[in-house]
């Protein structure tokens, strides 16, 4: 193809295309519904709408020290097989159990089929039955789409079915502006803030760089749940309390227990969606489907006293913009050769948000992937029955902190969380 125009690769983009051992195979897969009627044919059409109308779905992507990436026109609704891979299967007899293992099987299947250097960003599985509804398997690789990305797909989809289903024209919004504009913007904007850089290389870790560990100790995993009078009192007392939301006091927290668990204050790597739309007034993220995520560090700066003072003056003293690392680190080149050296956190911390209805043992893809931490923290809120409950994953790989001391931080984590005192 020769009409590719170059793009602009976003913070999380350049980070994941330049260090990712494996950047080819990393898609997320949305279960969606079709009414039983949408054949195969209908649905290529409806992924084909969906490339056309998201830029980051019909670019191809480099990788490496040079990443970069280019994107194509839109079809003109001229369905392309190498861009529009949609397989079938029949459901109709399965029970619930055996549906299970085929849309798990289906979407680790199209998970291999994707090449973003190719541009194929997006493939899916059609399961067709008689009654009730079809199921869409949608997939695309994390390099084009975020958590929030998902659900403006999700509802693309429905908004598809449901025009579909009435005969109505379709017609989805567009973006207002796509990843490549924001990233582009976003590197001129990077200049502004270069007078922070030293305050960000401060924050680097004091333990060396463990990319090669040894195979000791093996790695672990366990999940938990934060429900009933504790949830009430991180959901509802602490905040009210302390002035701040309960994400941040998740988080505060647990910078507080890793300083008691091992002895030191330890950075902590933090993931944000990275949709700072105040950044330039105006502008609208909300249907940008990129992958816009970014991280900082994040130090605690060690204090004396009780629980609910070491609390409050951590809280205090958080940064303002902590957006400002992830524009001097990815979106300003002549910042770069200062951050070669910068010795990244061992402990991550992600709040994936509402996530509906949590799927046991989530971490498994993702936090294989971070071995660069020696523990990884992934969060997320759901409501079962009207009760809100707080969810976390909790990972460490061969070499990192072992079973028992990762244990005991989120031990100590959840101590922290149920008797600093409410003043």
């Amino acid at each position: 193809m020769t009409d590719l125009r170059p793009g602009r690769l976003t913070a999380a983009a350049k980070k994941f295309l330049t260090w990712d051992e494996n950047p080819g195979v990393f898609g997320v897969t949305i279960p969606c519904p079709l009414p039983v009627t949408m054949g195969l044919e209908d649905t290529q059409r409806l992924i084909n709408t969906l490339i056309d109308t998201h830029e980051s779905l019909r670019s191809r992507y480099s990788y490496g020290a040079d990443a970069a990436c280019e994107i194509e026109p839109a079809s003109g609704g001229v369905i392309d097989p190498a861009r529009v891979d949609v397989r079938t299967i029949d459901i109709e007899d399965l029970d619930p159990e055996e549906l299970a293992t085929v849309i798990a099987e289906q979407s680790a299947a199209a998970n291999l089929r994707l090449d973003p250097t190719a541009g194929k960003i997006v493939t899916a599985a059609l399961l067709t039955r008689s009654f009730d509804v079809n199921i869409l398997l949608f997939t695309a690789h994390h390099i084009a789409i975020d958590g929030i990305s998902m659900w403006v797909l999700w509802e693309d989809i429905a908004t598809y079915a449901r025009q579909w289903s009435a005969g109505e024209e379709i017609s989805l919004p567009p973006e207002s502006i796509t990843g490549s504009e924001w990233a582009e913007y976003l590197d001129e904007y990077a200049t502004t803030r270069v007078g922070e850089r030293d305050y960000w290389l401060a924050a680097s870790d004091s333990e060396p760089a463990k990319l090669d560990r040894a195979d000791t100790p093996k790695s672990a995993h366990f999940d938990g749940v934060i429900d009933g009078p504790l949830a009430q009192r991180l959901l509802v007392e602490l905040p009210e309390a302390f002035g701040a939301s309960y994400t941040r006091i998740l988080l505060v927290t647990l910078g507080l227990a890793i300083e008691d668990a091992t002895g030191v204050a330890r950075p902590i790597t933090v993931q944000k969606h990275g949709r700072y739309s105040r950044l330039r007034p105006g502008t609208d993220l909300s249907r940008t489907v990129a992958w816009i995520s970014d991280d900082y560090p994040w130090l605690l700066r060690p204090a004396t006293g009780t629980l609910d003072e070491r609390l409050s003056d951590a809280l205090a003293g958080y940064p303002a913009h902590p957006e400002d690392f992830t524009l001097l680190r990815w979106h300003h080149p002549e910042s770069w050769s200062h951050f070669l050296t910068f010795n990244s956190p061992k402990f991550y911390f992600n709040f994936l948000g509402d996530v509906g209805v949590w799927i046991p043992d989530a971490h498994s893809r993702e936090q294989a992937r971070l071995k660069m931490f020696d523990m990884s923290l992934f969060l997320g809120t759901s409501k079962p029955e009207g009760v809100e409950q707080v969810h976390y994953s909790v990972h460490s790989p061969d070499g990192g902190l072992g079973a028992d001391r990762m244990r005991a931080v989120v031990t100590r984590w959840l101590t922290i969380i149920e008797n600093v005192e409410v003043r």
